[in-house]
């Protein structure tokens, strides 16, 4: 599957004040050690260094894909210029999230499309997907502006050029270009074009 990520390409924050809180930790632990001893020879219990619960100082990354493969994804018919494909619909938080995660094949009759509620960049990855996919990148009038590689299992992001991205459609490597689908292309449903047929379904901007 390919997961949104928007033009982000790290998680830095949590990792980062996770590492700020072991090094505060681990000096402080050093600085009690270092302290002079009391003139009794005995250390008030106050002073006991006390253990450190390092899980709950850290800042667990949030996690909002499914451990398992998606199933019962609705579908639509789209319209590829004159070619005709059935494709599920991700427009959910978890659905886009988990898209074809978990699945062991994708094969020429399989696509997925995900719908935001407009146009902006998009980045793709490959999170727990073991087989390559090509992803179209949409613009809102439906048009594609790029067909881009997505390979097995690489979670660095693919961005897309364009800053007016709202849909992507994910299929089987080279189906697309084995049909002359490409940048310019126009997609559209059976219900009319893309935006107003689907867009209102959108859950994410």
């Amino acid at each position: 599957m390919a997961i949104e990520r928007g033009s982000s390409r790290h998680h830095d924050g949590p990792v980062n004040r996770f590492l700020v809180c072991v090094a505060w930790i681990w000096l402080a632990g050093c600085s009690r050690e270092a302290a002079p001893s009391s003139s009794t020879g005995a250390s008030p219990a106050n002073d006991a260094p006390k253990p450190v619960q390092t899980a709950s100082v850290a800042a667990a990354e949030p996690t909002f894909y499914q451990s398992e493969a998606l199933s019962g994804l609705p579908r639509v018919r789209l319209w590829l210029g004159t070619l005709e494909v059935k494709a599920e619909v991700c427009s959910t938080l978890t659905q886009i999230a988990t898209g074809l995660m978990h699945r062991t094949s994708i094969s020429t009759n399989d696509a997925m499309l995900f719908v935001f509620g407009g146009g902006r960049e998009r980045s793709f990855y490959m999170r727990n997907v073991p087989f390559d996919i090509d992803a179209a990148y949409i613009d809102p009038e439906g048009v594609i502006t790029e067909v881009v590689r997505l390979r097995a299992r690489d979670e660095k992001g693919v961005p897309s050029k364009s800053q007016r991205v709202q849909f992507v459609l994910e299929t089987a490597p080279d189906f697309l270009k084995e049909h002359g689908i490409g940048p310019g292309t126009l997609i559209q449903t059976e219900r009319g074009p893309l935006r107003e047929a689907l867009g209102r379904i959108a859950q994410l901007p």
